[in-house]
């Protein structure tokens, strides 16, 4: 990527505080202005968190099939993510983020038909966005924000996304008994906010400085010659594994233990208020260094999840033990993306920035997959067992960061 294009702040000085406008952290690139077009996406996206396993249940009748469904899913976002490096250096990333925004909404929209086919096409939709946006806005921080800023920057992200993750389920599950298309109304509204924001601020990106086609092959290929991005994959693709695992089943647990449905939405609501502290966490990262600190957050996830399965007969007990984990899984959030971004090269950062966003879709993708042919012969706790065991694995593996991340 050309080092021309990168953002340069005003200079400081006397005058400068009088010349910079007060919308100025909403309106220029730097990590306000990023956290708050994560923290709008967010509040899109959680506002139907809870509800999409328990409308796919309702729907397919079992968590095998809902299973089976957020595999399809999965598979659409990788889908969307190994062609996004392509459409990039075509549209360039303004373009490309608008037209991801634009998707988001219209799968909302999908999803309130109480089709199964609408909502399928919907929840895939969904996906696609995601990926975009996630990965998209990966090239902006990357592109305007330096490496040596990174790890007080991505707390802040997580932080002010707080307040959609926490609130967004809690009020997604009450719209959803009120009126089932309620949320998704409400999400495509949000979505729409979004995209008129983001054309405002005219804000582009620089373009990768290569002639070359975009080959999603070749990109998978050469990041995962690279041990570092490789183990930076898989340490995120373990944090992510376990939050999908906690939307997807964890309310479809509770609803079969005769729980009311509201209880999943305060679940997810109390694990991802957790958000809030997540500056603390990040603090703490670094204080202590990212390498132990990935470390025992993995290990706390692990142990937790494990008393889930050891409880899972009391699901009063369980969620509580789901919110302990969550302290380790919102921990991983502040920290965890800056093993890729710090050894991520900068002439290849956007086809890597793709190869490495895939990791949520894979984790939308791999364990449900997994999780669909388990729940044939096992019970629904199982998943949580299986998740708990990979955190264990994960532990271990970030032991092998190196020393000064």
């Amino acid at each position: 990527m050309p080092t021309d294009t990168t953002f340069v702040p005003p200079l400081a000085g006397p005058r400068s505080p009088v010349h910079r406008p007060w919308h100025a952290p909403v309106t220029q690139p730097g990590p306000v202005l990023f956290a708050t077009l994560f923290t709008v996406d967010s509040i899109a996206r959680a506002i139907v968190a809870p509800v999409l396993p328990l409308e796919a249940l309702r729907l397919l009748g079992s968590a095998r099939d809902v299973s089976i469904m957020v595999t399809i899913v999965g598979i659409a976002g990788v889908v969307a993510a190994l062609i996004l490096p392509g459409i990039i250096l075509r549209w360039r990333p303004r373009a490309t983020y608008l037209l991801s925004i634009a998707l988001l909404g219209i799968a909302s929209l999908a999803m309130m038909t109480a089709h199964i086919a609408g909502f399928g096409l919907g929840w895939m939709l969904r996906a696609m966005a995601a990926a975009g946006l996630l990965g998209l806005l990966n090239i902006y921080i990357a592109a305007f924000i330096g490496k040596k800023a990174l790890a007080k920057s991505e707390p802040l992200r997580t932080f002010f996304s707080a307040t959609a993750w926490a609130g967004g389920p809690f009020l997604g599950i009450r719209l959803y008994e009120i009126d089932p298309a309620l949320p998704f109304v409400v999400s495509a509204g949000t979505a729409l906010l979004l995209f008129l924001y983001f054309r405002r601020l005219r804000l582009q990106a620089p373009v990768p400085g290569i002639a070359q086609r975009s080959n999603p092959v070749a990109n998978i290929r050469r990041y995962f010659g690279q041990k570092r991005l490789t183990l930076a994959w898989i340490l995120n693709f373990g944090r992510e594994t376990w939050w999908v695992t906690l939307f997807t089943y964890a309310p479809i647990y509770l609803v079969q233990n005769g729980m009311p449905q509201v209880a999943a939405g305060n679940l997810l609501s109390a694990c991802t208020a957790m958000l809030f502290v997540a500056l603390v966490f990040g603090w703490l990262g670094r204080r202590i260094g990212l390498r132990r600190f990935i470390a025992g957050a993995f290990l706390w996830v692990s142990a937790a999840t494990f008393g889930v399965v050891w409880f899972h007969d009391r699901p009063d007990i369980a969620s509580a033990l789901l919110i302990v984990s969550a302290v380790g899984a919102v921990s991983l959030d502040s920290v965890a993306v800056v093993t890729f971004l710090r050894a991520v090269r900068s002439f290849e950062r956007p086809q890597m920035t793709m190869v490495f966003s895939i990791f949520r879709d894979a984790a939308a993708l791999i364990p449900p997959a997994i999780f669909a042919v388990l729940l044939t012969f096992f019970p629904l706790w199982t998943v949580f067992l299986v998740n708990a065991g990979f955190a264990l694995i994960c532990a271990g593996l970030a032991l092998k960061l190196p020393r000064r991340l």
